[in-house]
This record gives structure tokens, C-alpha cells and sequence, in this order.
């Protein structure tokens, strides 16, 4: 029974020791019941985290079941780690094992088996601080950069990239860790920007989706190349001058204030960017964090847990897709097939025309970059044999967790994983 306050300050040592060991005696009693459970509110940065935690239990050799809830379990009979959730309601009738809940901030009282941890910063971030404190089953420098993906999901991330919070503390760890060397640079927001030429990492950014603006990778070099930028469209952020990477920034935004419909500011597009080692497999966490979503969308929680526990496999082959998706993801936001299925339960709903199923979170962001859709209170779907499928991920975003609580409270929606179905005579 313990309630903890993760923040910046005199007592974070102290705090990461009380988290710490509240995670260490949650291993031993999975060990001793054989199994335990992960649990994630659906949203980016709470998946982040539970990926994390995921893959530190099997590390240590422990069997865990990993899924995603709008709300936690009504009863906790094994050891359970939860993410996300900021209102638990759990007592000592309902809480029969050991219990550890990471959430932004969570004001009940924890009963006698829990541990209740409220974190000023990312819950990826967070929770890579405490299994560090906990000196097991320590994380690799993949899984390092893979847990500031949470940190770009986070409002701790601000959009000229400057971090705050646990996670700047966090990140400046990694820059100092050799096996890491995580650096920023200030460039355009583009995947890999020290690792691919200029044209290259703009063409496969699924957000921003560059793609959807400058067009496939030739269009990129002949856009650098009309403003007199030649060789620049195939020189790496890491090979390029302040001069050049000014030219650069200037002839991007050039091109995107002629295609955008919408009022944009330049941070949207350019700014500080933490790029990893490119020795390491997993090198840049904002790619990361899209591939965890394009998996989540596309494949479930089973391709997005794949990605993770066998990333040097799966995340080079999820890496190999990214020009391909960026494409038809372009397709779609310059083709803007949508259907308009009215409102429902007072939300907006639009259907996509595709011929396949598409990312839709990552669609969503896409249109809204371009302004084909507007507002917060819409939700995206394509049309399948159960209904109208919309994404947990977009709709968590856009309507907020109350909203989304409503959404799937109506008679006739179903939801499971990361997906919703609304009925389609509904919408």
C-alpha cells in the first residue's frame, strides 16, 4: 500500500527506490503465481510503456499477457501492471494480488497490494527510469530510444522539440550513455535524417507525411533542385552545414506553404529532433513511435507486441514498408475519398474509400496536416464485414477519454484491441 510522486526534484532518488521496488516484488510474485498481466489505456504513449514493461518481464524469463482496456479490470486475482489510468477504484475486496499503476496522476488511495505511481513526464520514460532504478533484467539501448517514442506522444515534448519533465531528464541520461549517444539536431522533422540523404527521409515520414505535400522521392529532388539545392537532396542532417540545413529548411517550407490549405506554423515542420547511434537497430524514436502505431492499426496488438520483443527482426522489415505506406497513404489524402456517414452519438463520422485497410490514425493526422478534414470531434473509419472500423488510437485522441467512454457505451458498438465498430445503419 503505497502511493508515489515521480517528479524532478530533491526526492526523485528516493521515489525511483519506492517505484523500483514496488515493480521488484511484482516480478517475484509473477514468478511465484507464473503469470502475470500488462495492461494499457489506448493511447500511444501508455503503449509505449507498456511495450516496455512487456518486454522487462520476459527478459527476466516471466510469462505475461499484454492488452489494451478503455478501462482497468473490475478485479485484480494476479499480479497486474496498468498505464495509463488515472482512475482505478479498486479496494481491498476487489485487489487480491499484487498490483503497481502508473498514471499521470492518481489522487485515491491505493488498497494494501497496490502501489499507485503518479509520474510528471511520459509514461514511457517514466517507466524506463524505474526499471533502470531496479539494477534486473536492465533494458538495451534500443529499447532506451524506443522509450522516448512515449516522450513525442507526451505533452512533454514541446513542438520545437524541447523536452521537460522526467523526460528531459531521461534523454539527457541517454546522451551520456555510450552505448546510445543520442544527440538533437535541428532539421526538418523527417525519419532518420542522419542516417538517410534528405529525399530519402522525407519520402518515407508517415508524420509529418511529407509525401502528401512534396510528393514521392523524385518530386522531393526535383523541388531541392529548383531552388539550387542539388546536392543537397541526397546529404544527411548529420553531413550538412548550419547553411545548408537553413537552405534546406526554407525550400521545404517554400514548398508547403504552396500545397497546404491550412494555417501552419514552421515548428509543425522543422525543429529539434533526438536521433540515436546508427549502430543501434532502433536510431530515431519518432519513427519508432509511428511504427508502433502503423502496427497497432494494421495488425493489432499481436504485430505491435512482435515488433517490440523481436525488434531485430520485425523493426527492420517494418522499417523496409515505410515507402510503400508513406505512398499509399499520400494516395489516399490526394485522392480524399471520403464518405460522409453523418453524426453519430455527436461525433462526426467520415468512411474511407480504399481498397485496402488503412492505418487510420496515421491517416487521420495526414488529412488534418493538409486540411481536408477539420476539428477534433470526428472519427475516421473504413468500412469491413463488422461494420464501420474506426482506430481506438484516433479516437482516444480526438474525442478525449470521456468522449470515447460515450462512444463505445452506445447499443450496438463493439470494440476489441485497438479497434472500435460502429454499426453502419447507425452512422
Amino acid at each position: 500500500m503505497l502511493s508515489v510522486r515521480l517528479e524532478p526534484g530533491q526526492n526523485l532518488d528516493r521515489s525511483l527506490t519506492a517505484a523500483s521496488s514496488a515493480l521488484k516484488s511484482l516480478t517475484k510474485r509473477a514468478e511465484e503465481a507464473g503469470f502475470s498481466r500488462v495492461v494499457s489505456y489506448p493511447s500511444p504513449e501508455a503503449l509505449v510503456a507498456a511495450a516496455l514493461v512487456f518486454a522487462y518481464l520476459n527478459r527476466l524469463g516471466l510469462t505475461a499477457s499484454i492488452s489494451i482496456s478503455l478501462r482497468p479490470p473490475i478485479r485484480v486475482d494476479e499480479p497486474t501492471v496498468l498505464l495509463g489510468f488515472n482512475s482505478l477504484n479498486y479496494n481491498n475486496e476487489n485487489d487480491k494480488d499484487v498490483l503497481l499503476a502508473l498514471g499521470g496522476s492518481i489522487a485515491e488511495p491505493p488498497p494494501l497490494n497496490a502501489t499507485y505511481v503518479s509520474v510528471d513526464g511520459s509514461l514511457g520514460a517514466s517507466m524506463a527510469m524505474i526499471i533502470r532504478a531496479t539494477g534486473e533484467g536492465a533494458l538495451s539501448p534500443d529499447y532506451k530510444v524506443l522509450a522516448l517514442a512515449s516522450s513525442y506522444a507526451s505533452k512533454y515534448v514541446d513542438k520545437m522539440g524541447k523536452f521537460s519533465g522526467l523526460d528531459k531528464i531521461y534523454a539527457d541520461t541517454l546522451v551520456d550513455d555510450e552505448a546510445v549517444s543520442l544527440y538533437m539536431i535541428t532539421y526538418v522533422k523527417s525519419y532518420r535524417p542522419h542516417v538517410l540523404g534528405l529525399c530519402d527521409s522525407l519520402s518515407i515520414t508517415l508524420d509529418p507525411l511529407f509525401q502528401s505535400i512534396i510528393g514521392p522521392r523524385q518530386s522531393c529532388v526535383k523541388v531541392i533542385e529548383a531552388s539550387g539545392l542539388s546536392k543537397l537532396a541526397e546529404k544527411k542532417a548529420s553531413e550538412a552545414s548550419e547553411d545548408e540545413v537553413s537552405a534546406i529548411a526554407k525550400a521545404v517550407l517554400m514548398t508547403i506553404r504552396d500545397k497546404l490549405r491550412r494555417q501552419y506554423e514552421v515548428v509543425d515542420f522543422v525543429g529539434g529532433i533526438y536521433v540515436a547511434s546508427e549502430k543501434l537497430i532502433i536510431t530515431d524514436p519518432r519513427e519508432a513511435l509511428g511504427l508502433l502505431e502503423l502496427s497497432l492499426d494494421l495488425g493489432g496488438l499481436g504485430l505491435a507486441a512482435a515488433l517490440v520483443l523481436s525488434y531485430e527482426e520485425e523493426y527492420p522489415q517494418a522499417v523496409a514498408s515505410l515507402p510503400l505506406v508513406a505512398e499509399r497513404l499520400s494516395g489516399l489524402v490526394e485522392d480524399s475519398r471520403l464518405m460522409d456517414r453523418g453524426t453519430f452519438s455527436g461525433v462526426k463520422v467520415y468512411s474511407v474509400k480504399s481498397d485496402f485497410a488503412p492505418p487510420l490514425y496515421l491517416l487521420w493526422r495526414a488529412l488534418r496536416l493538409v486540411g481536408v478534414v477539420q476539428g477534433e470531434q470526428l472519427l475516421l473509419t473504413y468500412e469491413d464485414d463488422r461494420g464501420l472500423r474506426a482506430s481506438m488510437l484516433q479516437a482516444s485522441e480526438a474525442l478525449g477519454a470521456s468522449g470515447l467512454l460515450r462512444l463505445v457505451s452506445q447499443e450496438d458498438v463493439e470494440y476489441e484491441g485497438p479497434f472500435i465498430w460502429i454499426p453502419k445503419k447507425s452512422a
